[in-house]
């Protein structure tokens, strides 16, 4: 059964949600991390992945001129990481280096990997298009990468004031091979 409410009141039943470490490296040769909660998959083939990042984002600046990023999507001990990267801006400072995660280059792309993400995705910008007050960037995969630790759990938003926790499974996870 459903009742009509107020969309403020209904948007908290939306949890738990992703969030992904969007990495970047400037001209400068400096490494950049935004904590991104509005993605998705917005393409099976080729696989792409869409970010909504504001325009007045240093990630945005520096997407549109390099042109190529890394999407991590990090594990449940990362949540201090995480928070760091959503909640303050790196234009004028090395959030990449305040978090202290541990990189590793990429292959395609001059963005690193977090190495202790439980994926990582570098991508090449396909396109951004503004259907509101938020462009969304379109990322083309080019190379994935997986944490050896099959054990390593996703982190997720889990609720309001960005709460984060990993996320327990309902029943039993039927995998194909």
């Amino acid at each position: 059964m459903q009742r009509q409410e107020t969309i403020a009141a209904a948007l908290p039943r939306k949890y738990p949600e992703q969030v992904v470490l969007v990495v970047t490296r400037g001209g400068d040769g400096r490494g950049n991390i935004m904590a991104v909660g509005w993605t998705g998959i917005a393409s099976g083939d080729p696989l792409m992945f869409m970010l909504g990042i504001d325009e007045g984002a240093y990630t945005y600046e520096l997407i549109r001129a390099t042109r190529t990023f890394v999407v991590a999507f990090p594990s449940d001990q990362m949540g201090a990481a995480v928070l760091h990267a959503g909640a303050v801006h790196g234009r004028n400072r090395d959030k990449l280096a305040e978090t202290g995660l541990a990189t590793a280059p990429a292959l395609r792309v001059a963005a690193p990997l977090l190495s202790d993400a439980v994926a990582n995705f570098e991508c090449e910008l396909a396109d951004i298009f503004q259907p509101g007050d938020c462009p969304l960037i379109f990322g083309r995969v080019l190379v994935a990468h997986v944490n050896t630790d099959p054990a390593l759990q996703r982190l997720y938003t889990v609720g309001p004031g960005h709460a984060m926790a990993g996320v327990r499974v309902a029943g039993p996870i039927k995998t194909s091979q």
